[in-house]
């Protein structure tokens, strides 16, 4: 096996989607997530991310900061992120406040990974203009740093501005919590790797080796930043019974995802589809052994640092993503880390 495969991190994604229809409470749906996270820490998973949108029927994840110190507060190992936080929605300073509050608690595990986001609906449900979302992520990210050092800082931008703020406590993590930048085109790659920043991403070789020939040619060693990728996995009985179980689900996530992204770029054909050949072909699906195969593969073709599990899609019975998750920390996980 692949020194690459042996060093691989494996985590775990919720985004707390119900949809409507599926005949499961708020609070037992609610619940069932945490015993996710719970069970992805103690069974040895590296992390656990979360992922948000606004105002969306199935209940998709809006309550980040309360989720991750929720998580915080069940866990005790696995580093817990966001995959990503929408940054424009947030004022800069609040997020200062409880981020470094969770990181605290969590003994130093919080990472942010901070997207631009694309939605109309959302700009204006929250009436931020959206030709000011890259402008206002960008001051966030600078005023983060400045107010996780725990000494007061004065700020002036084109959005925010403000004199002497004073955020505490500092966080745990040193010098601040890490942070990944979220993008898809070529343009977005290479300002995260302009900034700096580590790599959250859903993309292939090529993309991510844009990201890292663009960390070299920024005067950046690759070998500092995280490279955090994510797959639908499922482990079953065979890969029929897989796909049978996540189907419909993973065709309900992909035509959302691809009716939003098609509205953001007005029209032109989105990178995602409800595709069932394709879905099928990218998920990588089967018994443990086939699932282990698979995923030597792409660890070995693709130089990411850490993998996330998309397993609980939305509409799945959380007790069949429990069943998978649990497959693969038992059968799975102790194949790829001999």
């Amino acid at each position: 096996m692949s020194d690459r495969v042996k060093q691989m991190k494996f985590g775990y994604m919720l985004d707390f989607r119900n949809p409507p229809g599926s005949g499961l409470a708020a609070d037992r749906f609610h619940a069932a997530m945490l015993e996710q996270a719970e069970y992805a820490d103690r069974a040895g998973l590296d992390s656990i991310w979360l992922t948000e949108h606004h105002f969306v029927a199935d209940g998709y994840l809006s309550a980040v900061m309360p989720a991750l110190a929720a998580i915080a507060a069940r866990t005790t190992r696995a580093t817990i992120g966001t995959y990503v936080l929408l940054a424009p929605f947030y004022h800069p300073l609040r997020l200062a406040e409880d981020t470094a509050f969770i990181d605290v608690i969590s003994n130093g595990r919080l990472r942010l990974g901070i997207g631009l986001a694309y939605r109309d609906e959302e700009f204006d449900g929250f009436q931020i203009s959206r030709k000011e979302r890259l402008g206002r992520t960008l001051e966030t990210i600078e005023i983060l740093k400045r107010a996780w050092s725990g000494e007061p800082f004065s700020f002036e931008g084109k959005h925010f501005r403000f004199h002497d703020a004073h955020i505490l406590p500092r966080p745990a993590s040193r010098p601040h919590p890490e942070l990944l930048w979220g993008g898809m085109n070529a343009v977005a790659i290479r300002r995260g790797a302009k900034l700096g920043l580590s790599f959250a991403c859903n993309l292939g070789r090529r993309e991510v080796e844009m990201y890292r020939e663009a960390l070299r040619e920024f005067g950046k060693d690759p070998a500092n930043y995280s490279i955090v990728n994510n797959r639908i996995v499922y482990v079953a009985e065979s890969e029929e019974r897989a796909w049978k179980d996540i189907e419909q689900a993973a065709l309900y996530q992909s035509a959302l995802y691809a009716k939003w992204l098609s509205a953001a770029a007005e029209g032109s054909e989105s990178p995602i589809r409800p595709d069932a050949a394709r879905i099928r072909r990218n998920a990588v699906l089967g018994t443990a052994a086939q699932v282990g195969e698979r995923l030597r593969k792409i660890i070995d073709e693709t130089p990411m640092t850490e993998l996330i599990l998309a397993t609980q899609l939305p509409g799945l019975e959380p007790g069949k993503a429990l069943h998978s998750l649990q497959r693969f920390a038992s059968e799975v996980l102790p194949q790829l880390r001999k």
